[in-house]
C-alpha cells in the first residue's frame, strides 16, 4: 500500500467535507431566519398603526419609504425603570376610545401579564434624554420603519404620509418582535408584504 499517495487524498476527503459541514450550517441557519420571518407573518397578532409624517427630504431613499408612529416617541411618564440603548425596551399598547393604539406603559422588561386587549412591542430606545427626568420624551425604535415599495409608487406615498392616510399593518408575535406587513391607504391595504 502506497502511504504517500494515501495521504493527500485523505486531506482532500477532509477539506471537502469541512466546507460541506460550513455551507449546510450557513443553510440551515438562513432557512430558520426565513422561517421564522414566515412565521411572524402568517401567525402574528395583527394591529394597525397610524403612520406620521417624516421630513420629506429624507422619507425616500430609492424604492422604500421610511414610516415613522404615534407609538414611536411618548411622554417617559409612561417608563417603568430605565432603560439602555442596548436594551430592549418593551411597550405596552392599549386601545383608547376610537380604536387607535396608544402607549400605555413600556419597560426594559417584559411584563409578566398581558391583557387580552393590549399587545406588547419590543424595540429599543432610539433617543432619551430624559434620565432622572421625569416626563422626557422617549423615542423608540421598533424594526418597521422601512417598507419596500414598487418602483416609481414613492411621490404618491410621499404625499399619502404627509396627508395622513396612510396606516401600517403589522404582525406582532409573542415575544413583542414586530414585522411590517403591509401599508392600508384610507383603510383599504395597497402594499403587502409577501408572507412566501
Amino acid at each position: 500500500m502506497n502511504v504517500t499517495g494515501f495521504m493527500p487524498q485523505l486531506s482532500r476527503m477532509t477539506t471537502w467535507r469541512a466546507i460541506g459541514a460550513v455551507v449546510a450550517a450557513e443553510l440551515l441557519v438562513l432557512g430558520w431566519m426565513v422561517w421564522d420571518r414566515v412565521g411572524l407573518l402568517r401567525n402574528g397578532r395583527e394591529i394597525v398603526l397610524d403612520v406620521i409624517p417624516v421630513d420629506p427630504r429624507s422619507l425616500f431613499r430609492g424604492d422604500y419609504v421610511i414610516l415613522n408612529y404615534e407609538v414611536s416617541r411618548f411622554d417617559g411618564a409612561r417608563l417603568e425603570g430605565e432603560p439602555t440603548k442596548a436594551q430592549p425596551l418593551y411597550v405596552t399598547l392599549a386601545r383608547d376610545a376610537t380604536g387607535k393604539w396608544q402607549v400605555a406603559k413600556a419597560a426594559p422588561a417584559m411584563p409578566k401579564a398581558v391583557a387580552e386587549s393590549e399587545i406588547v412591542l419590543k424595540g429599543r430606545t432610539d433617543r432619551w434624554t430624559g434620565r432622572g427626568r421625569a416626563g422626557a420624551p422617549i423615542h423608540v425604535r421598533y424594526g418597521i420603519e422601512s417598507f419596500f415599495v414598487p418602483e416609481g409608487t414613492g411621490k404618491v406615498l410621499e404625499q399619502q404620509v404627509g396627508e395622513k392616510r396612510i396606516r401600517a399593518v403589522v404582525a406582532v408575535g409573542r415575544d413583542g418582535t414586530a414585522a411590517l406587513k403591509g401599508l392600508e391607504v384610507d383603510g383599504r391595504r395597497v402594499h403587502s408584504e409577501p408572507a412566501l
